[in-house]
């Protein structure tokens, strides 16, 4: 093996070798490089920001007319001040407003309770957004139907007290048969 100005042949017998010698040290740090910053685009620490504020619900009850019951409006207040450690929203909460504790700015309640309802008589719903026609006596029962204002019920059986409410089966002008709560019936005038 002979030497030719001061150059060892490669295995390729060209004598000329593949990368020329700076690529020797560009390569791997090139390649560094990209997995440093690949790392840091993955697994990088961030500043928390601060989040942006939210507005938090709340519920106001408005007063729409005297035989109405209450209805519930959704607005938005102003965000609070965040602090550096964010809790869940406070959901509002709501309580059910039956017609008799709802009351006028003359303190008279919205819609009487018939409460000398009876078998055999005829009611009329006294709400304008109506009533539900449920399955039993109770909230959690299902609804058969919504009977609007003015409609005109038979009482069946009854009354049952469930969920703070008194309930009458009723059977409206179709036939269908349910219950009902008292509250939102008013006794028809002329029938006992």
């Amino acid at each position: 093996m002979s030497l030719e100005g001061g150059r060892v042949p490669s295995r390729g017998g060209s004598g000329h070798d593949l990368w020329p010698k700076w690529m020797w040290i560009a390569v791997p740090v090139l390649v560094v490089v990209v997995v440093v910053g690949l790392w840091w685009a993955i697994f990088a620490p961030t500043e928390p920001s601060a989040p942006a504020p939210t507005p938090t619900p709340t519920a106001r009850l408005i007063q729409t007319q005297p035989t109405q019951a209450p209805t519930v409006v959704s607005t938005l207040a102003a965000p609070a001040p965040t602090a550096a450690v964010q809790s869940l929203p406070v959901l509002p909460t709501f309580t059910p407003v039956t017609a008799a504790s709802a009351a006028t700015p003359t303190g008279e309640p919205t819609a009487a309770p018939a409460a000398n309802l009876s078998i055999g008589a005829k009611a009329t719903v006294n709400v304008a957004a109506g009533v539900n026609m449920r399955s039993g006596a109770g909230t959690g029962q299902s609804r058969i139907k919504l009977l609007p204002r003015n409609s005109v019920v038979e009482i069946i059986g009854g009354p049952k007290e469930a969920n703070g409410y008194v309930w009458w089966q009723i059977r409206d002008e179709a036939g269908t048969e349910g219950w009902a709560a008292a509250d939102y019936l008013a006794l028809q005038a002329g029938t006992q």
